[in-house]
């Protein structure tokens, strides 16, 4: 029959990168509904417009920080195979060499056998962090496409925002070159004139503002998407689809992702570990020394063999320390994960009443508001030609026109950004904390 201590050195090696990974890319597939693999090189993706999904794949596929999580995978898996080794066998030899040549020589080989008696606490720790860093790292795959998504709805929200102040520039710089010209042949007073020329100059300063924010969050996407150099090139397609015609129902969000959340898994498993490492210090602080061997002695060519024990005694040191700072640690990931409950359970509702307040926002703009102010546009061009309106009423009907398509843009990309943030605390992550 094989011995125990064989099993345990051979469970002392490192899982291999395989074996790590594979229960992630599982888990990750089956919470995206699919595995966001490429079906070709970065480069040919980029190559074409950009639009959310490829971006997801290329972010997946790519991105460095991504990698840095998954490191962590390797970084737990040499912690596991640590944890179940049971160390060097120590060799002790003394020499002693008396009158007309006697001599004696004393070998000692002891194999340290505490780590099989605090085995299965180090064992479960490893495990249970091992658990702990695939949950972190499945959360940190979903929260990065869920930040891709969110992102290309930002871009897609600046494109869109873009068009809109050219329009609204265009229309204050006809208003204020018609107000030059009638000041000139002196039908316009000087405050006329510096008023519609302010306007012009108030719309320049937000047509800059939306080209910079347009170019800020194509960056964004670079960053999260791990692109430099030409890679930066790449073209974006689509526009942010209407809200639709229902609110969500999302009255079981919060159950729902609290069962489902990643941040909980990783939570508890730090809990368990912790407990584990606290109860190997306790065995510890009694019990901090002890191996068996065997003990050979040479006196002037008669050898002896018997067996070596060695046995710590705490004495005069308990480990008093060592303890403490592992009860510690376990009061702290207990604390950690009662924070991480309560603050799921608040983002959740949070995310529930973003989502719910911005459909009926974007639902009244759409229907409301827009078609009234596309109304005053149509009779006020119907005046304007009977000429019983002059053109700066005209110009003014299309510039709120233009600023109830801003109001309308922007409750748009707040809502589908609180709907990715409704699927990712569904699918085990929260993006609450980011910008």
């Amino acid at each position: 029959m094989t011995p125990r201590w064989l099993f345990v050195v051979l469970a002392a090696c490192a899982p291999s990168a395989r074996e790590l990974r594979g229960p992630v890319d599982r888990d990750v597939a089956a919470r995206l509904g699919g595995e966001p693999r490429l079906g070709e090189s970065i480069d040919a993706t980029l190559a074409k417009p950009l639009d959310a999904d490829a971006a997801v794949r290329i972010a997946i596929a790519n991105s460095p920080r991504l990698r840095a999580a998954l490191d962590e995978l390797g970084i737990a898996g040499g912690e596991l195979a640590a944890a179940l080794a049971i160390g060097p066998v120590q060799i002790d030899a003394q020499y002693r060499r008396g009158s007309a040549g006697a001599y004696e020589l004393e070998l000692d080989a002891v194999q340290s056998v505490l780590g099989l008696v605090t085995a299965p606490r180090r064992r479960a720790a490893a495990r249970a962090e091992l658990d702990a860093a695939r949950a972190h790292a499945t959360a940190a795959t979903l929260r990065l496409a869920s930040r891709v998504i969110v992102a290309f709805a930002d871009l897609t929200a600046a494109q869109q925002e873009l068009e809109l102040r050219r329009t609204a520039f265009d229309a204050a710089d006809a208003a204020a070159t018609l107000r030059e010209r009638m000041h000139a042949a002196g039908t316009a007073s000087d405050l006329a004139q510096a008023r519609d020329r302010d306007a012009r100059e108030q719309a320049r300063i937000d047509l800059g503002r939306a080209e910079a924010a347009l170019a800020i969050r194509r960056e964004a996407i670079n960053a999260l998407l791990g692109l430099s150099g030409d890679q930066t090139k790449w073209t974006a397609t689509g526009r942010l689809p209407d809200v639709p015609a229902l609110a969500p129902a999302l009255d079981t969000l919060e159950s729902h992702a609290v069962a489902a959340s990643l941040e909980l898994v990783e939570a508890n498993a730090r809990v368990t570990a912790a407990a584990n490492r606290a109860g190997d210090a306790s065995v510890r602080a009694w019990l901090p020394e002890l191996g068996a061997g065997v003990s050979v002695i040479d006196t002037d060519g008669k050898t002896e063999v018997g067996p070596a024990l060695r046995l710590g005694i705490p004495l005069l040191d308990q480990s008093s320390g060592q303890r403490a700072r592992a009860e510690a640690a376990l009061r702290r990931d207990e604390h950690t994960r009662d924070a991480v409950a309560v603050e799921l359970r608040a983002r959740a509702r949070a995310a529930r009443i973003a989502a719910l307040a911005s459909h009926a926002e974007a639902r009244h703009l759409h229907d409301v508001v827009l078609p009234l102010r596309q109304q005053i546009v149509d009779e006020t061009l119907l005046h304007y030609n009977a000429m019983d309106a002059d053109p700066f009423a005209l110009i003014v009907a299309r510039r709120e026109l233009v600023e109830a398509g801003h109001q309308y843009v922007d409750a748009l990309r707040r809502y589908w950004r609180a709907m990715t943030e409704v699927g990712a605390l569904e699918r085990g992550v929260s993006l609450a904390d980011e910008p």
